[in-house]
């Protein structure tokens, strides 16, 4: 009696849950009256859900109330109908959702609608770009664009990396064309700020309206223009302070014991003679020193032995040469607005990087000036001018490649040597070593040397415009573009 008591109340619960749920049906149309299939059909703030047929149709079990669904589908704009508690079937209709359909890109024919580009082609607005940090272009777009590679060879200030879409398809590798407002230039050389759009082409669609040039993909960049705002103008300024650090270890050899030890050891092994001519006393004396991060008065680092110097320093190379902090800083200002006849776009801005030679500063500095003009001259003409300036200049020290500097710091730096004689000379020159140190070699001439890498960009492009006709439009530009590479090395 028990056992039939329990599967009777069993059976009663199991009713009376299902008659608290119903069944809903309904079908969801586009508005043209076609099928939508593979809609989804879930009761709002659950989990409770369907996916529409071939023709659109759909069944879910739904509570025995008011209730609301939502029907959403990739391409039409999400809907959500309330379904009172007596309904049973609900018929939708959903709208396409045009909002990126409609989005224009920048092609090599003017603007399409991205709804009829056929070719794989990415676009990029100046949002996606505002927030990011860094000196250049080509180090915002890391990231920013499937398929299209960047990288880096160097870490000097103003170093920029190099661009390839999809991969090298020869064995001498291959830029993409870089296209500013329609004039070829140099995508590191115009201000992030003043860019609207960047459009990267990236198939062979390319080639057939640029040509072999184009062979390796096109960056298309557009920058901006000036706003028409109840003839008011409009001014944003941005500015950025920041630091750079290294992201690799720099521990070097900073005892000179050790350090002599292992020089000689690895140099004898290869060429049968010690790298440095250090004697057992010498090494006695640097092994009393070892533990001394400082000079102990007791212990001096430098001493006379017949007329000679003997070095028994624990020198830290890498933070006597180089620093580990390096600022940078950058500013950017402009200015647009206009009326109905004339608009306008002025920017500037002003970019600064030091780099890490310790004994005068490694300095990269550029400046980016760019005005835009578009003026109407009637119903049916306009002009436009488009001026860009830029300057950038690396100042270093050293030889006349910087990178020739950085090598000798990376060699002939044994821990054993100092930075200066007690007379307070450079140690360039030492018996016991028979080669020279690489503090003398970067140092001597850090103050001495000039080395100035400069170099100038100036592009200008003048357009008329005619439509003559509705749905006719002719235009005509000038453009001239003029680059200067002036570098000084001098050597005292």
């Amino acid at each position: 009696m028990k056992i039939l008591a329990a599967s009777a109340l069993l059976l009663l619960t199991s009713l009376g849950l299902q008659a608290q749920n119903r069944t809903v049906s309904g079908k969801v149309t586009d508005a043209d009256g076609l099928p939508c299939p593979g809609v989804g059909v879930v009761l709002e703030g659950t989990t409770n859900g369907t996916m529409t047929n071939e023709d659109g149709s759909f069944s879910l079990q739904i509570p025995s109330r008011d209730v609301t669904l939502v029907f959403s589908s990739l391409g039409y704009v999400s809907q959500s109908v309330r379904v009172g508690a007596a309904q049973g079937t609900v018929n939708v209709t959903l709208a396409e959702d045009n909002m990126t359909l409609e989005e224009t890109i920048v092609v090599g024919y003017g603007t399409q609608k991205k709804v009829n580009l056929t070719g794989a082609i990415t676009a990029v607005e100046s949002k996606a770009l505002e927030n990011r940090s860094a000196h250049n272009l080509t180090t915002m777009l890391q990231g920013s664009v499937p398929g299209l590679n960047i990288s880096t060879s160097s870490g000097n200030p103003g170093s920029t990396g190099s661009l390839n879409i999809r991969g090298y398809t020869s064995i001498n590798g291959g830029d993409p064309l870089v296209l500013i407002d329609g004039i070829e230039g140099n995508i590191n050389r115009i201000n992030p700020q003043d860019v609207e759009s960047i459009s990267v082409i990236k198939d062979a669609s390319s080639a057939a309206v640029y040509g072999a040039r184009a062979a390796y993909g096109v960056i298309l960049v557009t920058t901006k223009n000036g706003n028409v705002d109840k003839n008011k103008a409009t001014v944003r300024y941005s500015g950025r302070y920041g630091v750079e650090m290294p992201t690799t270890s720099t521990e070097w050899e900073t005892t000179g014991y050790w350090s002599v030890y292992t020089i000689n050891k690895f140099w004898y092994e290869s060429k049968g003679s010690n790298y440095v001519n250090y004697t057992a006393e010498d090494m006695r004396e640097l092994l009393k020193r070892v533990n001394d991060k400082t000079e102990n008065p007791e212990r001096p680092w430098v001493v006379i032995k017949d007329g000679k110097y003997k070095y028994y320093a624990n020198t830290d190379w890498w933070h006597e040469l180089y620093n580990d902090v390096h600022p940078t800083t950058t500013h950017s200002l402009s200015v647009s607005g206009g009326t109905k006849a004339v608009k306008y776009y002025l920017s500037g801005q002003y970019d600064r990087q030091e780099g890490m030679v310790k004994a005068r500063p490694d300095v990269y500095e550029k400046y980016n000036l760019r005005a835009k003009i578009d003026a109407r001259i009637n119903k049916w003409a306009r002009i436009s001018n488009n001026t860009n300036f830029f300057v950038g200049q690396y100042d270093f020290p050293g030889l006349a490649d910087i990178q020739d500097s950085f090598a000798y710091g990376d060699r002939h730096a044994p821990a054993c040597f100092p930075l200066k004689n007690p007379d307070g000379t450079w140690l360039y020159f030492v018996d016991a070593l028979g080669y020279r140190v690489c503090n003398g070699r970067h140092w001597a001439y850090a103050s001495n040397n000039l080395n100035i890498e400069k170099r100038t960009d100036l592009a200008n492009t003048t357009e008329l415009t005619v439509t003559p006709l509705a749905g006719l439009t002719l235009k005509a530009n000038y453009s001239y573009r003029t680059y200067i590479n002036h570098d000084t090395h001098r050597r005292n």
